[in-house]
């Protein structure tokens, strides 16, 4: 991700080892369930649809333009709450074949658009 250009976390980050344990330990409980996860980063999401990376009002206004409903024409979302949407539109892409797998099989794949 980094070669490429999104500025994520390195994972031997000390608060990234305890959420990749959290992630982890989700994502298998997930799975066995029957569903398929992907790993998606929304920062680099929005960078690859040339949205504002941290406007988090903006960003909320370019959603509700794409014609995304719901609490986003309501109220003024959270960070959070953005990234979560943002992450469920790579999904939604993902669905349509719109994305590329950045990584490596023994590393894990990050999507994006």
């Amino acid at each position: 991700m980094i070669r490429k250009g999104y500025r994520v976390f390195p994972p031997s980050l000390q608060a990234m080892k305890k959420l990749a344990a959290r992630v982890i330990k989700l994502n298998k409980l997930i799975v066995e369930n029957g569903y398929r996860t992907i790993e998606v980063h929304p920062t680099s999401t929005r960078k690859v649809l040339n949205m504002p990376l941290k406007e988090w009002e903006k960003i909320q206004t370019i959603l509700t333009q794409v014609g995304l409903k719901g609490d986003l024409t309501a109220r003024t979302l959270t960070p959070h709450e953005i990234d979560a949407i943002t992450a469920t539109l790579t999904a939604f892409l993902h669905i349509q074949n719109r994305t590329e797998a950045i990584g490596d099989k023994e590393e894990g794949h990050i999507i994006i658009p």
